[in-house]
């Protein structure tokens, strides 16, 4: 009828074939990717060494670093955080310039003769009378802290007079007037006549009320170095000096 019958044994050698193929594709397959994760796994390796090696060496700065004092190594920060912002000089004596730790009288600028080693005393920026010159018109607004609870209201200072004695120069003797107008509905804007002077070098201005002006509200500057148009100041009783407002002024042009 055309029909072929396959023993038993032929059967079972067709299914030897077929696994023996089988296996082979297997090993090759694990072949191929033994040949791809090989170069993987030796970056890997690598990479943990160097880890190892740099978990020790961090180890060994931890020791070292628990050898220190921890309560000396405190004091010491806090000793040089403890001079931060602190000025060089005292009293009435001045820094010469910024990158130098030498110290002068205040008296000795501008005379003429270098006190300092680096001729700052005597520089043209630091003998200049910059921002207090007569006619020159500074506005701002004074915020009140204390003495009175006032609401914030406009200051004007006006210069009108700026001499340089004949000794000691560096210190300019000023003369002005000070407006207020305290904005409250039960006072008026006044102006008073003030005099004072102007410390070279420290750019510091200090006006206090001519005698007979019925109040003793002065004024005190600090003009920012390389800015003549700007000034922080503050509004304190002349007589005990105590801060009543702070005051941002800037330079009518």
């Amino acid at each position: 009828s055309g029909l072929t019958v396959t023993s038993p044994d032929v059967i079972m050698w067709h299914r030897f074939v077929l696994l023996a193929a089988l296996a082979t594709l297997v090993v090759a397959d694990d072949s191929l990717i033994g040949k791809v994760t090989e170069p993987r796994l030796g970056a890997s390796g690598i990479r943990i060494e160097r880890l190892e090696r740099e978990v020790a060496a961090l180890k060994g700065k931890i020791e070292e670093a628990g050898k220190v004092d921890p309560s000396g190594f405190i004091a010491e920060v806090n000793a040089r955080l403890d001079t931060v912002g602190k000025p060089i000089c005292e009293g009435h004596d001045i820094q010469c310039g910024r990158d130098s730790v030498e110290c002068v009288s205040t008296l000795l600028l501008c005379d003429g003769k270098d006190d300092c080693h680096n001729g700052w005393d005597e520089d043209e920026h630091t003998c200049s009378a910059g921002p207090v010159k007569a006619g020159h018109v500074f506005t701002g607004t004074a915020s009140w802290s204390s003495c009175r609870n006032r609401k914030d209201h406009p200051v004007t200072i006006t210069l009108t007079d700026v001499l340089k004695p004949k000794f000691f120069g560096a210190r300019l003797s000023v003369r002005g007037k000070i407006g207020i107008d305290f904005a409250e509905d039960d006072e008026e804007a006044r102006t008073y006549d003030v005099k004072g002077y102007y410390v070279l070098g420290k750019k510091k201005l200090v006006l206090v009320p001519v005698d007979d002006q019925g109040t003793d509200l002065g004024a005190v500057c600090k003009f920012r170095f390389g800015d003549d148009e700007r000034a922080d100041c503050t509004l304190a009783h002349a007589d005990t000096l105590t801060k009543c407002a702070d005051v941002h002024v800037n330079l009518q042009q």
